[in-house]
């Protein structure tokens, strides 16, 4: 398994294929659906969207002695309404669970981004892979602030890639007879 530094440069997300297992490590941005909406209906996103990935997550409060409580990835379906104006502010890798429309993989190719999938019910071993967070904005939001996290060696696979391929079509194309 290789380990990935963000941000990954185009040549690496070129690299990447449906179904590898990566080891994602550097910064992250932790956004959901209320973070989406302020960003877009603020016009402000509180971080570097060209350098840093998006982690569709809520993390739940630290326990002492640990940087963030468990941080299990959210349902990327419920962020698709937000996903093309963040395609066209350039944001260029997403991290969460479950398959998106076809429409929705249509814009990541247009918008050469990557979508990867982070195991959803591993929350509390997922947090031992984050090594700093820092809140940057809408703290009122409780798990829903936009916090920056370090990751080192956050365990991912490559859901959909700049190739077309798409983790959650590959077994019914392995049974193709052409």
């Amino acid at each position: 398994m290789r380990v990935v530094t963000l941000p990954a440069s185009e040549q690496i997300l070129k690299s990447l294929k449906a179904g590898e297992q990566i080891l994602l490590s550097g910064l992250v941005a932790t956004a959901r659906d209320a973070a989406h909406n302020l960003m877009l209906n603020t016009g402000s996103v509180p971080f570097d969207i060209k350098n840093i990935s998006i982690f569709y997550t809520g993390p739940s409060p630290a326990p002492p002695g640990h940087v963030i409580g468990a941080c299990g990835p959210t349902t990327s379906a419920r962020m698709e309404p937000f996903i093309p104006e963040m395609l066209k502010l350039g944001m260029k890798v997403v991290i969460g669970k479950g398959e998106m429309s076809e429409e929705t993989r249509a814009l990541f190719h247009k918008h050469e981004a990557v979508y990867l999938a982070a195991t959803g019910g591993a929350g509390a071993l997922a947090s031992t892979k984050v090594k700093s967070r820092k809140t940057v904005a809408w703290e009122h939001l409780g798990p829903e602030a936009v916090s920056i996290l370090e990751l080192e060696e956050f365990p991912v696979f490559v859901a959909w890639d700049l190739h077309n391929g798409n983790i959650f079509r590959r077994r019914a194309k392995s049974y193709d007879t052409e």
